[in-house]
């Protein structure tokens, strides 16, 4: 008896812990978000599956078969209470249901009499949407139209179907194929996704076509292509095409755009829509790039004139997952094309007053929500049998403030239901959206409490900051989200809250620098000028000196260099050395707005990764010049080449020390001192080249491009000798191991 009081005991705290755990410590995926390195970052769950609706739930005689998509629609009921209906397009059974918010089925639309008072019937309903007068378009792909029905939830004496007793829908209209010559030759109108306006006005995407979305007015005439999302061509039908006539290149414009799949409007107009047709190398190549630009975006936000106006302010622009592979939060067991960019089949609005919106991804079956500004908030989802996994996710909207998403293979719809920490983000989102920064900065501190990695709290509280004239106190915030923009706003007013301070010291600071700067050139020439009797001793100070002169005389310099030896390998070195410590300090020494991680290199490489190519270059010089009548020796090429690089230390120093205070907007001032630099430098190894070899303008620039071959070959015949090398060093070293197990 005591053993059983004992279990029953043991039981009941079990029971007790379970019920004392956090709702995301239980649910059957992993939310998190991803940091600046694209590492992904675990999160307090947002959203947990609450529920499914599927065929059982809603009482459906015939199941529902492969629904393509889904629509939620929210209106205030007879009573003056917020309602909803969601329609669902049931492709399969080619029928579109329509179920009240007590998962009840009120309609299904079917068979209806058209404008011609002729019998018709749905045959591929597909995209669905309804306008703020409960007009409900379907899109009948393999009929190409768009059908539209009067739902008016309102309507106090629907007409029912006697037999089944289900609301009969009035038909409205139908939309087929615009007037005029619209498509391009070989394209026909396959509406698969609709979306409509305050106004009425249609935006639709077919499937046939590339050239933008289609919007046409209410009457379904032809406005204009929308939004055209440029695709991909290989160099080989780049060239092709430069052969082809007017007709060709437009009879092919489907090579150079690629199409839409989904679609939705906001309240103020601007249109969302994704695709997943951009090559995964264009893809990845504008998520490792980290690109703000819409032109390889699987996910815009257009304007009424068509352009993408959306903000990708995050880490990464809003694409889905960012870390291919398996990691601990996608296990390979449960991921599929996990190597491949996501393919973001459709996009969902959140409530307005968050700014908030969500895509899906159809290869990993994953929900990626972000704010107003592109920034990630939080990921969640798997592909599972579980409740709140998915098989084959195809469309989501939003019910509220909760999720529901849309499964072709399940053939059912999950809601997710937003937890108190996804209340927490979506309020934080709200205040500030509404000015409320006091509550907004309560509300991140709140947030950072629970998850410490959420990169969006500390731009709140650094906003929050920063209003309050904390600007010292909002880059520290800024640089714990690494917020290089804001930062630079903040650093700005620090920056000039610090010059009125000092006003009257900046001008005679810039006089001084000037000065002596004027002063130590006029130093330089004056030693020059005594530098070029011989008997004057060729000191090294003197030998970098003529530096100076060179870089602005370097036909003279160059000449001198090789015949007045004004310069030697000591002075080459020097300069070198110059060049490897600028790096090395411009490796730690950048500023936060140029390097926000703060990452430093190895000295060792930084000084290797200069000694190289300079090495190179010599030798491969000198080997082409010395086949080609090259006057230089293997001493001569050192020399100037080492005196061609003297600009280079004084322009990184000069940067590298300026980055440290300068805003976001002044940083392209720097990099066009670097590129200076090393437009100068090039400029300088060029000209001393042709100087050293006394060569002609045109065989100047043989060698020279010979010379960067040779720089590849012999580094291709280094790497193929140390692995031999490495080879034979192994070979040997197992038949000593082996030998030595033989005797002992």
């Amino acid at each position: 008896m005591r053993k059983i009081k004992s279990v029953l005991a043991l039981i009941a705290c079990l029971i007790m812990l379970v019920g004392a755990l956090p709702v995301y410590a239980i649910t059957p995926y992993s939310t998190y978000t991803h940091d600046i390195d694209g590492t992904d970052m675990p999160s307090p769950a947002a959203y947990v599956p609450q529920s499914v609706i599927d065929s059982e739930k809603l009482g459906l005689s015939v199941g529902l078969k492969e629904p393509k998509d889904f629509v939620v629609h929210e209106f205030v009921n007879n009573e003056g209470k917020n309602d909803y209906i969601i329609c669902i397009s049931d492709t399969g059974n080619k029928r579109v249901i329509i179920v009240n918010s007590d998962y009840e089925v009120t309609g299904i639309i079917t068979d209806f009499i058209n404008e011609w008072g002729v019998h018709d019937k749905i045959a591929d309903p597909q995209g669905l949407a309804v306008s703020k007068t409960h007009i409900l378009y379907i899109c009948d792909t393999s009929n190409n139209r768009i059908v539209a029905f009067d739902l008016d939830p309102n309507n106090p004496n629907p007409e029912m179907d006697e037999v089944h007793g289900l609301v009969e829908y009035k038909f409205v209209k139908t939309h087929g194929e615009p007037e005029g010559d619209v498509f391009a030759e070989g394209t026909t109108f396959k509406p698969i996704a609709v979306a409509v306006d305050d106004s009425g006005r249609l935006y639709v995407v077919s499937s046939a076509s590339n050239q933008g979305i289609i919007a046409m007015t209410s009457d379904g005439v032809f406005q204009a292509f929308l939004g055209a999302q440029s695709g991909s061509l290989s160099w080989w039908d780049l060239l092709w095409r430069r052969f082809q006539t007017a007709e060709q290149r437009r009879k092919s414009v489907k090579n150079v755009s690629v199409e839409y799949n989904n679609i939705t409007i906001d309240d103020a107009g601007f249109v969302y829509v994704t695709t997943d047709a951009i090559s995964d190398t264009d893809l990845l190549n504008a998520i490792n790039g980290k690109s703000r630009s819409g032109d390889k975006a699987p996910v815009k936000m257009l304007n009424p004139s068509g352009q993408d106006v959306m903000m990708r302010t995050g880490f990464y622009p809003p694409s889905g997952e960012v870390t291919l592979g398996v990691s601990a939060y996608k296990p390979v067991s449960k991921v599929e094309g996990a190597e491949s960019p996501s393919k973001i089949v459709d996009v969902a609005l959140g409530p307005v007053d968050e700014g908030t919106w969500t895509i899906i991804d159809s290869s990993r079956q994953k929900l990626y929500t972000y704010d107003s500004e592109g920034r990630l908030l939080y990921i969640f989802g798997d592909k599972g049998d579980q409740l709140g996994n998915l098989q084959t996710v195809v469309a989501v909207d939003y019910l509220g403030a909760n999720i529901l998403a849309l499964d072709k293979t399940s053939n059912n719809i999950t809601i997710y239901k937003r937890t108190e920490y996804g209340e927490d983000v979506s309020r934080a989102l709200r205040n500030n959206n509404q000015r409320k920064y006091d509550a907004a900065e309560q509300d991140w501190t709140n947030i950072l409490q629970k998850n410490a990695n959420f990169d969006l709290s500390y731009v709140g509280i650094g906003k929050c900051l920063y209003r309050e004239g904390k600007f010292a106190q909002a880059m520290d915030m800024y640089e714990y989200a690494y917020d290089t923009q804001n930062w630079s706003d903040a650093y700005h007013e620090l920056r000039k809250e610090a010059l009125s301070k000092y006003i009257v010291l900046v001008p005679v600071v810039i006089v001084i620098v000037c000065v002596l700067l004027s002063l130590f050139l006029k130093y330089a020439a004056k030693k020059n000028v005594e530098g070029q009797s011989s008997s004057v001793k060729r000191t090294l100070w003197r030998e970098y000196l003529y530096g100076y002169y060179v870089i602005f005389h370097p036909f003279d310099g160059f000449w001198d260099i090789k015949h007045e030896k004004r310069a030697s390998a000591r002075g080459a070195t020097l300069i070198i050395v110059l060049n490897i410590i600028a790096f090395i300090y411009q490796s730690f020494g950048r500023g936060y707005i140029v390097n926000p991680s703060q990452d430093s290199t190895n000295f060792f490489m930084t000084a290797i990764s200069l000694l190289l190519p300079i090495m190179l270059w010599v030798i491969a010089n000198w080997c082409l010049t010395t086949l080609f009548d090259g006057e230089g020796s293997l001493m001569d090429i050192y020399i100037a080449t080492g005196y061609a690089l003297f600009p280079l230390p004084l322009f990184i120093i000069i940067s590298t020390f300026a980055s440290n205070f300068v805003t976001a907007s002044e940083v392209s001032i720097l990099s066009l001192l670097t590129n200076i630099a090393f437009f100068w430098c090039g400029f300088l190894l060029f000209f001393g080249m042709m100087t050293v070899h006394d060569y002609t303008l045109g065989k100047n620039v043989l060698t020279t491009l010979g010379s960067i071959v040779g720089m590849a070959f012999i580094m291709f015949i280094a790497v193929l000798f140390s692995s031999l090398v490495g080879k034979i060093v192994s070979f040997i070293f197992n038949i000593v191991l082996e030998l030595s197990y033989r005797v002992s």
